[in-house]
């Protein structure tokens, strides 16, 4: 299972008015595409309307944002909701999102980075991990598990019911880009420009990627990253940070959430 990062109205994400970084390659390219979700068997005609997913969204922002404002005793400002609003997605994808998390802790407690790592690595592989996850100031969104950040201006991580229904950790943007800065400055000392340059240049853009292809039936082919590929995490972390970047970025000036889709 990929991940793709969404920076726009829940409204529109939850609508599925947005095409990934895929569709829109596959589009660009003139090839056919289709994304399989869990709830892709449901009957589009029982699938709730736009207007009525904004009404919801709506509906489920007020009372977070009520909670928030009395939790904290602090008002926060709202975000508009709807279906129009441009919107940012990229795909770090999950081995890039690990490598980030491994170059945060290395660098955090000057340890070396492995020279290469392998498709399917998970950050919880190495025991780095442990330290991360029980050391009381790291527990940032992106360590902790933060799966959406919403448009406001105040620093907290708690875990809460989405708008769908699911419960996930939610954080905001304002923390997303603090923690973003500290990465930064661990080593890297980037300016905007060279940390966007990185989603091009970095990552799987920067070395092979051993992309076989794969027979399918009725003649199709996929094309599918090799169990054996390897690659510079150093050059991974860059790339999810970039991507991560941009959506944060995106998320904070238009005032609306980032989202991680999986």
């Amino acid at each position: 299972m990929g991940m793709d990062l969404y920076a726009g109205t829940f409204t529109r994400y939850y609508a599925r008015n947005w095409k990934t970084r895929l569709q829109q390659w596959a589009e660009e390219n003139q090839v056919e595409f289709q994304t399989i979700t869990p709830d892709s068997h449901e009957d589009e005609e029982e699938s709730p309307s736009p207007e009525e997913i904004q009404t919801a969204v709506e509906k489920w922002r007020d009372h977070l944002l009520e909670a928030i404002r009395a939790q904290l005793k602090t008002e926060v400002i709202s975000w508009r909701e709807d279906n129009t609003s441009s919107y940012y997605t990229d795909k770090p994808d999950w081995i890039a999102f690990e490598a980030l998390l491994l170059y945060l802790a290395c660098k955090k407690y000057g340890e070396p980075l492995p020279e290469k790592i392998g498709k399917g690595m998970d950050f919880e592989d190495f025991e780095i991990s442990k330290r991360t996850y029980a050391d009381p100031e790291f527990q940032w969104s992106l360590v902790t598990g933060a799966i959406c950040w919403l448009p406001i201006d105040v620093y907290f991580t708690f875990e809460g019911t989405m708008p769908d229904g699911n419960e996930g950790h939610i954080s905001t943007t304002a923390c997303l880009l603090k923690e973003l800065e500290k990465i930064n400055a661990f080593e890297w000392n980037a300016d905007e420009q060279t940390i966007k340059s990185w989603s091009e240049t970095e990552g799987y853009n920067g070395e092979s990627r051993q992309v076989k292809p794969v027979d399918l039936p009725g003649g199709l082919q996929m094309y599918a990253t090799s169990n054996d590929s390897q690659w510079n995490p150093e050059s991974l972390a860059k790339y999810a940070y970039s991507i991560f970047y941009q959506a944060a970025k995106f998320g904070s000036e238009n005032r609306v959430p980032v989202l991680m889709d999986f």
